[in-house]
């Protein structure tokens, strides 16, 4: 006291009011923190009818601007029915709070929102209903804009139906939200930057059967980087119970995609349903897709993807080390590895089949494996590269049947062709491979290089007879578009067996150096296309001689296809083997100098006329067994009906016979086109000549 006496009176009674003045704060503060506390309370409780709120204790500071609740729970429940969503929060604190914002503009601005060990649990059933009432639950607030400069969640769980669906922290900061009562677009809701880790997740897709999983999600939109560790789409079911157990679904699919990494992204773009990117990259992607064709739902994806994701736009994409599968339940199979990038790529979500476009696409494939189950062939690539200016390379080609070559026939229960061939390569230059995803087949040309053709059919069986189309008909009526400048085949080998109706053996035609070029080829031409295509082929019979044809194919189909070409230096006892075995007699010995033919074919008939040159020409008739010549070969066969020699000596008419052959559609445009021919050789005998039917 005496101490204070000799204090200066003016600063004893600035130290009073001083004193005064803090005890007043401190009192203030206490009073107004507990308005403040019991008017969050009041405010929480009474939010919604459908909100239930509780809290272990609520603390509020004058000076700090700040407002902290323990053990915050909030449960929501739309409806009288037991379905319920629910959060909770071990502490939720507000910092930084601008109180006369809230009083005289009516939002809530905050420095800081942190939520600390939270767990969201969500209800399935109210999640299926797209339920929308949680949105409008904002809309009841008692302000009516939210500004929040900072938001970090720390340790949050979520589960759906007690399943764990994911764990981790996010950071959002400069959250604004315009007006509580309106949606949120982009226009009414606003944030920064995001950064968040992600962990544990496993999402139940619903109605497809199927979950989503992934080890780690990591986003920083700051840097513009996600990150997807071990991302999987994992079915429900077994292959083998699938269909079974999910009734309609169409598609069973597992896969997984070692990491994938998203450069450069707008995760704003992420809330109008768009991924927009600069560069997006698959690690080792891994794709089984398990199908059951001609399923009508199979028209439709079997995730409703438009309802999250509308478009993907990037300026890169890229699949590296990719391995994928595609199977049906009826045997079908086609199997890759490899590589794949695109440039510029846009891919739009339909409601069908996604809408792809992109600038250039390349490729590096190997390994390549196809099951064709309706023609019970295998399809064997070994390596397929497309680089950016559209070149297509293929090598090792090689399709085989899938049962041994009578087998085939005895499963189909009639003739059928029987095809094993094995080809060096496949170059298509200048291919619009945008186009092709669009069902059409744009290139400047087509070279198949040198392969080897086997075909076997077998005569014992019965034949078809299905109606079979002139060759331009039959590419009308494929579904896609081809619009090739040139097709050619390099110098090839096809061997034609065939086991004919009576007999025990086969016979054999070989063709060697066969060449074949078509020029253009279209299937739907415009008014500035040639009026035709012009098929220019070549090749080696039997080893022996040559013959070359050109066909003229028109697009107008009142105009007839055109047949000009020639057989030149054949050896006719090289036909043997199929003379023998297919026709029923022995070439004992012949020359082919020359025969050239000319004629045009329709629908209806083929007409025209060939001319011949042969030497020393002497057949023998068989009968019975393979290789059994008669007794008494016939001087009338010989000498009368068929002439030994037709050289240049001989008229031209006497060496000229006509061709005059009706079409049969239930048969394929080569035996027309042969029997044709064969049929204005017949016409050049004395006597005619009883010819193999």
């Amino acid at each position: 006291m005496d101490r204070l006496s000799k204090i200066p009176g003016k600063w004893l009674m600035l130290l009073y009011g001083g004193i005064g003045i803090l005890v007043i704060l401190i009192t203030a503060n206490i009073l107004i923190n507990r308005i403040i506390q019991r008017a969050a309370d009041e405010r929480l409780q009474h939010l919604s009818p459908q909100l239930k709120i509780s809290y272990s204790s609520i603390k509020s500071n004058l000076f700090t601007s700040s407002l902290t609740l323990s053990n915050l729970t909030i449960a929501y429940t739309p409806d009288s029915n037991k379905h319920h969503h629910s959060v909770h929060f071990s502490e939720v604190k507000l910092s930084g709070i601008h109180l006369l914002t809230m009083l005289f503009r009516q939002t809530l601005s905050v420095n800081n929102l942190k939520l600390s060990n939270g767990e969201i649990n969500l209800d399935r059933f109210l999640m299926n209903r797209k339920d929308t009432a949680p949105m409008q639950l904002l809309a009841q607030a008692p302000v009516k804009s939210i500004s929040v400069n900072h938001l970090q969640l720390n340790t949050v769980q979520v589960w759906e139906d007690h399943q764990l669906l994911l764990r981790g922290n996010m950071g959002i900061d400069d959250i604004n939200i315009n007006n509580l009562k309106n949606a949120s677009t982009a226009g009414n809701f606003h944030f920064g930057d995001v950064k968040s880790r992600l962990s544990d997740i496993n999402y139940i897709l619903p109605n497809a059967y199927h979950a989503l999983t992934a080890k780690q999600v990591s986003v920083d939109s700051r840097e513009g980087l996600l990150e997807i560790d071990s991302l999987q789409l994992v079915p429900q079911y077994s292959k083998v119970d699938f269909f079974r157990q999910t009734g309609n679904q169409p598609l069973f699919v597992a896969s997984s995609v070692a990491g994938i990494s998203i450069y450069h992204f707008d995760i704003r773009k992420l809330f109008d349903k768009k991924l927009v990117a600069e560069k997006i990259i698959l690690n080792h992607p891994v794709l089984n897709v398990y199908s059951e064709p001609n399923n009508p739902r199979l028209s439709s994806l079997f995730i409703d993807f438009k309802k999250m994701l509308s478009a993907i736009q990037t300026d890169s994409f890229k699949m590296r080390h990719a391995a994928i599968a595609y199977e049906t339940t009826t045997g079908g199979r086609l199997e890759l590895h490899g590589d794949i990038e695109m440039d510029k790529p846009d891919i739009r979500i339909t409601d069908s089949v996604p809408d792809i476009r992109f600038k250039t696409l390349a490729c590096a494939l190997t390994d390549i494996h196809a099951s064709i189950p309706d023609a019970s062939q295998n399809l064997q690539i070994k390596q397929l590269d497309v680089d950016r200016e559209g070149t297509l390379q293929a090598t090792s080609l090689k399709t085989t049947p899938q049962y041994d070559k009578m087998e085939m026939g005895r499963k189909a229960g009639h003739q059928v062709d029987v095809v094993d061939a094995t080809i060096s390569g496949v170059t298509i230059s200048k291919l619009d491979v945008a186009q092709c995803l669009q069902q059409k087949l744009v290139a400047e040309q087509i070279w198949i290089k040198e392969s080897n053709y086997y075909i076997f059919r077998d005569r014992r069986l019965p034949r078809l007879s299905r109606y079979k189309p002139l060759p331009v008909a039959f590419l009308k009526s494929i579904p896609g578009h081809i619009r090739v400048g040139h097709f050619k085949v390099s110098p090839s080998t096809l061997l034609y067996e065939e086991f004919p109706k009576d007999k025990l053996q086969t016979g054999l035609l070989r063709f060697e150096k066969l060449q074949l070029s078509v020029t253009p080829f279209i299937n739907h031409p415009t008014p500035s296309d040639p009026d035709h295509m012009e098929l220019h082929m070549e090749g080696a019979i039997m080893g022996s001689g040559t013959i070359k044809t050109t066909i003229s194919l028109p697009y107008n189909p009142a105009k007839d296809y055109y047949v000009n070409g020639a057989i030149d230096n054949l050896d006719v006892t090289t036909l043997n083997p199929s003379a023998e075995n297919l026709g029923n007699f022995h070439v004992e010995s012949g020359l082919l100098n020359h025969l050239a033919f000319q004629f045009s074919f329709n629908d209806e008939k083929a007409s025209g006329k060939v001319v011949g040159e042969y030497h020393n020409l002497v057949l023998d008739k068989l009968k019975g067994q393979q290789k059994k010549i008669a007794p008494f070969p016939s001087f009338m066969l010989k000498h009368v009906i068929i002439p030994k020699n037709k050289d240049k000596s001989l008229p031209v008419d006497r060496r000229t016979g006509t061709i005059d052959y009706k079409f049969d559609h239930t048969r394929a445009l080569s035996f027309y086109l042969l029997k044709s021919l064969l049929s204005g050789i017949e016409a050049s005998f004395t006597f005619g000549f009883l010819l193999p039917k």
